[in-house]
């Protein structure tokens, strides 16, 4: 990991961050939900937009799963209360999918 900044609150942050990407691993969805504001819209990777509620629902129900988390780089800025982190990181998620099926009338009534 390439931390740019090394400062106390700044540690602390990095820290956390860490936490946050085990939490995800081992299924500690309660612990994340805790750590964000209600208020958070999230960003995924495909430009889709969530509500906290519905992230937390997807991760809880295992929409998507987050198996491994390796963070690369990261560095944090602390602009009073306000801390910035920016970095980079591999995620292997495996994802969920949903599939419908209708029979449809046929002669032998196949699939």
């Amino acid at each position: 990991m390439n931390c740019l900044v090394t400062l106390p609150k700044e540690n602390k942050i990095l820290d956390l961050s860490l936490e946050k990407f085990r939490w995800k691993t081992e299924g500690r969805m309660d612990l994340v939900e805790d750590l964000f504001d209600d208020g958070l819209i999230f960003i995924h990777l495909t430009g889709h937009v969530t509500t906290k509620a519905e992230w937390i629902r997807q991760l809880r129900s295992r929409q998507f799963v987050h198996t491994k988390i390796e963070q690369k780089e990261a560095s944090v800025k602390v602009y009073g209360n306000i801390a910035v982190l920016v970095g980079k990181a591999i995620f292997t998620v495996n994802g969920g999918n949903t599939d419908l099926f209708i029979r449809k009338k046929t002669i032998n009534g196949s699939w």
